[in-house]
């Protein structure tokens, strides 16, 4: 079964996508915290499958509206704006703003400055920015060539094997895709990076890496025998996760103790590259099969969802100003990651409710949405 009925909401893509975003808040809360063992498995969990998976339904859910639309060239456009300028906002506002509670805010005289000041929280804004123009170049190349036809054909002739056999290789073959990107972008950025743009830069990494899930979220979108071939079975997928989890039990829980500093710091990174790369198709799966059952979802889980864009755009420096406040107090660790993801959360909460959902000129700034849509509940970032 494959969603994206045309002219549907999907529900449950919907909620999973807003879940992976709001992860977010939870990762960030607990920043700072990383000497207490449980919150020090929040970032390693986060990275392992998170946002990897975030772009492999950002994908299928651009395969899916761009398949609705007239004219293609009109849907980039509008992508363009949706996801442009709350970009545009976040790094002259948010991100500036952050640098400045950080004191980590370059010389405002260098230009540019919004390439030289960190991009946070909002690098994958401008991944998915990159990746619009590369969505309907190959819509466009589809349309003349037939590619996503070749590819239903070559599953049909089982050219790559069984239905079991075909989902091992596809899965296998984007993780390495992954990986490889991953290890060549950090090789060149290493040696050719100007030190003042190291902190933006360092994201190319994770929107190249990630990369490989979002074409591969195209793809499921636009073949319905691609994605029954992919979700026909949580076998292979489950015994990745399982082989995953137990990797970075045994290697976080001690067995990096066994290695010199230096050692164990490149066996560590080796370990983390294994596990963004080959987690989010996994997960991604999982996510899917989940996904296409959801029918309906409580009216509280839907605002939330409708909300989980703006809440993430505004969650970052209200955590960081919560922090350099409690950092004054003796609080209990665990009260205050829980006292600042809360409270984070119903601020930006209300923020979209307040201002968002009521003021055309504030739907457009946070969310890219024109005025003319801007009272329709239409969801975050596809």
């Amino acid at each position: 079964m494959s969603p994206g009925a045309a002219g549907t909401r999907i529900e449950g893509l919907s909620m999973w996508r807003a879940i992976l975003m709001l992860g977010g808040v939870i990762l960030h809360g607990a920043i700072g915290l990383e000497h207490i063992p449980v919150f020090a498995t929040i970032p390693l969990i986060s990275h392992a499958f998170r946002m990897g998976s975030f772009m492999l339904i950002s994908g299928l859910l651009c395969g899916y509206a761009l398949a609705r639309r007239r004219s293609p060239l009109a849907w980039l456009g509008r992508r363009t704006v949706q996801i442009g300028m709350p970009l545009l906002v976040g790094l002259l506002v948010i991100c500036p703003l952050i640098g400045y509670m950080l004191d980590d805010l370059p010389d405002r005289t260098r230009w540019p400055f919004v390439i030289a000041q960190d991009w946070y929280h909002l690098w994958f804004l401008v991944a998915l920015l990159a990746y619009a123009p590369l969505s309907y170049a190959f819509h466009q190349w589809d349309r003349r060539s037939g590619a996503i036809a070749r590819i239903e054909r070559a599953l049909t002739n089982r050219s790559i094997g069984s239905s079991r056999s075909a989902q091992t290789i596809i899965l296998l073959a984007t993780a390495l895709a992954c990986c490889a990107l991953m290890m060549l972008t950090r090789q060149v950025l290493a040696g050719h990076t100007p030190p003042r743009y190291a902190a933006p830069l360092s994201h190319i990494q994770l929107m190249l890496g990630y990369a490989p899930f979002y074409l591969l979220g195209f793809l499921l979108a636009r073949s319905p025998m691609l994605f029954r071939t992919m979700t026909h079975s949580i076998r292979t997928p489950v015994i990745i996760l399982v082989c995953v989890g137990i990797t970075y039990a045994s290697w976080f829980g001690g067995a990096s103790l066994a290695l010199d500093p230096l050692r164990r710091a490149i066996v560590g990174d080796l370990v983390e590259l294994i596990g963004m790369a080959v987690c989010p198709p996994a997960a991604s799966i999982l996510i899917l099969r989940s996904a296409v059952k959801i029918r309906t979802i409580p009216t509280i889980v839907r605002r939330f969802a409708d909300a989980s864009f703006t809440i993430y755009i505004l969650h970052f420096p209200i955590i960081i100003a919560t922090k350099l406040i409690l950092v004054r107090v003796s609080w209990n660790p665990y009260a205050a990651f829980a006292f600042t993801i809360a409270l984070a959360s119903a601020v930006a909460y209300a923020a979209h409710v307040l201002l968002v959902e009521r003021y055309g000129p504030a739907a457009f700034l946070l969310n890219g949405r024109y005025p003319e849509a801007a009272k329709a509940s239409a969801g975050t970032i596809a």
